[in-house]
């Protein structure tokens, strides 16, 4: 039987108002704005290494209405936020003026010429995307990400987590994403090594039915996100990636 076409995750925030409804995701949705506290903790816990320097030149890929781009920017030399959606973007440049903020496609046009970046991140877009999709974009991340620079990624809906093996045990039908192998592979196949690995959301939890109040799930799922042995049965996982010959 062959495999159904995917569909192309560039169509998928086109619609107008899309930005708006999307952005205040992160602060209405419980869950969904745990995670996002959990993500700051772990961007805090890699600059505080001082690997990138005081002045860094920052990309954030597919950076939608500017939510991470948001919080490198006062932080960076230089930032940059690149998406080709432009309801998402409306609501980037409105909320940092001072970045610099381009509607594009980078894996069909590549604008960006010889610009290299010390820190590119891009969230919320490798598990979305079709594989092929996938592969063009590390491609033009990689042509991207200076000696030495670092790229961070998350993988948001892990395989491999607890609730999909849950799911999957009860004869239910998990979610589509990425299994940590097939990250593994994507980041290798393009000279890129996985330094680090962060994991959240150990627990079973969905966007839309938290198991536990907010508070106590918060309490919990930050106690079970340093044992590293839990790492791959989390829903979140946040890669932090260099060159091979770094």
């Amino acid at each position: 039987m062959m495999n159904p076409i995917e569909s192309d995750y560039r169509d998928s925030h086109l619609t107008p108002g899309k930005g708006e409804s999307y952005h205040r995701q992160f602060s209405d949705q419980p869950y969904r704005s745990l995670v996002w506290e959990h993500e700051k903790r772990v961007f805090d816990r890699i600059l505080s290494r001082d690997q990138l320097g005081k002045a860094f030149h920052h990309l954030d890929f597919a950076c939608g209405t500017g939510r991470v781009l948001e919080y490198f920017s006062p932080r960076a030399g230089v930032s940059v936020g690149v998406d080709l959606s432009p309801p998402m973007l409306e609501v980037a440049r409105s909320a940092i003026p001072g970045a610099e903020i381009i509607e594009a496609d980078l894996t069909r046009e590549d604008i960006l010429g010889d610009r290299v970046f010390d820190l590119i991140t891009a969230f919320r877009f490798f598990p979305n995307a079709q594989t092929e999709l996938r592969e063009e974009a590390m491609e033009v991340i990689t042509r991207h990400l200076a000696p030495g620079g670092v790229l961070i990624f998350n993988n948001h809906k892990n395989t491999a987590s607890l609730r999909n093996r849950l799911a999957q045990l009860a004869s239910r039908r998990g979610f589509k994403g990425m299994s940590p192998g097939e990250v593994e592979e994507l980041v290798s196949g393009n000279g890129l090594i996985i330094e680090e690995v962060y994991h959240f959301g150990v627990l079973p939890t969905t966007e839309n039915r938290m198991l536990l109040p907010r508070p106590l799930l918060r309490r919990i799922e930050f106690a079970l996100s340093r044992p590293g042995f839990l790492r791959n049965f989390g829903q979140t996982l946040i890669y932090l990636c260099q060159h091979k010959e770094s």
